[in-house]
């Protein structure tokens, strides 16, 4: 069996064939070779899985935190904005208060084909002003366990602020989904409302 680096520095040191200075280097060599295989052989810690409700806008899908959403309503037709931005969909009356409903897809600059059908409005837990994400499909709530990223700063848009990959057999199609921060989302397309008023 071979001997260590260690054992071998030992015979060395009888023979004397080392000054104390190279026994030192060869030692320091072994603990630094012995630290490299342990941080190699551990593994990385498991990140937990968070539920999020889980949207589409276009062909992909994104995750929406629940602390951040109040309900899921169905689609319903919005009072237009004049001169407002494209992805600022118009307002709505909600219990009394008006809501902006901006589109999901345009404030993510995805182009939508004109046939496109969106069945629901994600209304965010904001006080001034409200708003609502108008979605393709809100398909659930599922487990969603973040996937570390090399470059943080390599997303598409401010809005991204990661990938998840869903449960097995949570929804239909790809598992993997962008994360999204909902105030960086939102933040270009704000602008006062009355608190009442509907």
């Amino acid at each position: 069996m071979a001997l260590s680096l260690r054992g071998r520095l030992r015979q060395i040191n009888r023979a004397g064939a080392y000054s104390a200075e190279e026994s030192a280097r060869l030692l320091l060599d072994e603990r630094t070779l012995d630290l490299a295989s342990r941080q190699s052989s551990a593994k990385e810690p498991e990140r937990p899985a968070a539920p999020v409700l889980v949207c589409t806008a276009g062909r992909e899908r994104y995750g929406i935190a629940l602390a951040d959403i109040v309900e899921v309503l169905p689609v319903r037709p919005c009072v237009p904005v004049p001169d407002g931005p494209s992805a600022l969909v118009g307002i709505i009356g909600r219990r009394g208060y008006l809501v902006s409903v901006i589109d999901l897809g345009a404030a993510l600059g995805i182009p939508a084909p004109a046939e496109t059908e969106f069945h629901h409005l994600v209304l965010l837990r904001r006080e001034q002003p409200r708003v609502a994400l108008r979605v393709e499909h809100a398909e659930g709530v599922f487990p969603a366990t973040p996937i570390s990223s090399e470059n943080q700063h390599a997303f598409r848009t401010e809005a991204v602020i990661g990938y998840a990959e869903m449960a097995s057999g949570s929804a239909r199609g790809a598992r993997v989904l962008s994360l999204l921060d909902v105030d960086q989302l939102i933040r270009p397309f704000l602008f006062p409302f009355p608190a009442s008023g509907v």
